[in-house]
């Protein structure tokens, strides 16, 4: 592997991880089931772009090379939906265990006695 490419990964991956945290951080301004819509929406969208594409290869002599490039272009757009998924489901993930954990401090904190602290 030469320089340039390892160069190349490593930003590749650097983008990566900041755009997972920018999303990370964004989802909990967002409401969840909002998301997961508009994510189910798109996922069908490139479904049926798929569909056509897959139809107008098969009107085509290059049948092969036509369907590999459709398969292609919807594989990176539902990675990406994925992706998408894949943080939501994390940060929904994180905020019901700062809200599990908080209910169990809370619980705590009604049940020891006046005067003492935990």
């Amino acid at each position: 592997m030469t320089i340039m490419a390892v160069f190349r990964t490593g930003l590749m991956s650097l983008g990566l991880w900041a755009s997972v945290a920018v999303c990370a951080q964004t989802v909990q301004t967002l409401d969840v089931t909002a998301e997961r819509a508009r994510i189910a929406q798109q996922r069908a969208q490139h479904e049926a772009v798929f569909t056509n594409a897959e139809v107008a290869c098969y009107r085509r002599f290059a049948v092969s090379d036509c369907l590999r490039d459709a398969r292609k272009n919807r594989r990176s757009a539902l990675d990406e939906l994925r992706r998408q998924e894949v943080v939501l489901n994390d940060e929904e993930r994180r905020i019901k265990g700062s809200q599990a954990l908080q209910r169990t401090q809370n619980n705590i904190s009604s049940e020891s006695p006046a005067g003492v602290k935990p």
